[in-house]
């Protein structure tokens, strides 16, 4: 029997897992708050379930992992491999939880996931996830026979296209407008600032979502569009031929709440290479997905 682990900054995921399957009635989820360490919300767990000697760990950590150690970005909750195997008496993997939506690619099922461009097929054994939440970043994902590949990646600090900075200060009015990087704009702190810089109002538009506010609509359409032209940038770098899968609270906020239309229109453009070909483009919509990545880690 497999432990396997979600870890956000709010709450923590569990499951028990056979080969690559979760078993589903076996996940549970804790309030971070109830626990000091992580170690001790995983023994309660096992406390409640006596799954019996584990075979192996996974842990996915909504933070930096380095090496055989991992921390929590929000909380000071740390991760040691080598803790974890002597707490729990089985082999400890640690891997960060974009990766794990990465190795979930395969197992998602339409239940899980919405198609914002039901439109365009599939090809190929490539596909990516593209995280817009509290920060960014890639999980590029190979499909093979034995299992998906995951290679590691770092996209968030890199410089921010030109066609979107220049769409920002079409929209504002200026060029001083602080974002640099992918992740300066795509990201919850990005995605508020926005919104401040084109309305000039102090509201947090994630409360406002679904209110029917005309100004948050149009700025979810032009967000939207920004994402579309990401979406273009990320296929002709990644070539993700099985999709490109978006995950994160602002991803879903946006596509999911009026924004989709928007996108697609954008996304529908010609492409900088006349070769390559539009991907499909989905959401992740399960909360466990990362669970089934561990599982499949």
């Amino acid at each position: 029997m497999k432990l396997v682990a979600d870890v956000g900054g709010t709450n923590v995921r569990f499951a028990l897992a056979e080969g690559l399957q979760v078993k589903p009635e076996t996940i549970r989820s804790y309030r971070n708050d109830d626990f000091a360490t992580f170690y001790d919300a995983a023994e309660a767990y096992l406390a409640s379930t006596t799954p019996g000697p584990l075979e192996r760990i996974c842990v996915a950590v909504a933070g930096p992992v380095t090496g055989d150690h991992a921390r929590l970005t929000n909380r000071d909750w740390a991760f040691n491999i080598g803790k974890l195997t002597q707490l729990f008496g089985a082999p400890a993997r640690l891997i960060n939880d974009l990766e794990a939506l990465g190795y979930s690619v395969p197992s998602l099922t339409a239940g899980g996931l919405d198609h914002v461009t039901p439109d365009i097929p599939a090809f190929g054994n490539q596909a990516l996830v593209a995280g817009i939440g509290t920060g960014f970043n890639v999980s590029p994902v190979v499909i093979t026979a034995t299992g998906p590949v995951v290679p590691k990646a770092e996209m968030g600090h890199v410089q921010l296209a030109w066609r979107i900075r220049a769409a920002i200060e079409e929209r504002i009015g200026t060029d001083e407008h602080g974002f640099d990087t992918v992740e300066h704009l795509f990201s919850g702190r990005g995605f508020e600032k926005l919104w401040k810089l084109s309305t000039g109002r102090d509201d947090r538009p994630a409360s406002l979502m679904g209110s029917g506010d005309a100004e948050l609509a149009d700025y979810v359409n032009f967000y939207a569009g920004l994402m579309a032209h990401l979406a273009q940038d990320l296929l002709l770098v990644f070539l993700p031929g099985q999709g490109l899968h978006f995950a994160g609270g602002v991803a879903r906020a946006v596509l999911l709440n009026g924004g989709a239309e928007a996108f697609r229109a954008v996304y529908a453009g010609p492409l900088a290479l006349d070769t390559a070909s539009h991907v499909p483009v989905k959401i992740i919509l399960d909360d466990t997905a990362a669970l089934a990545g561990c599982a499949a880690a």
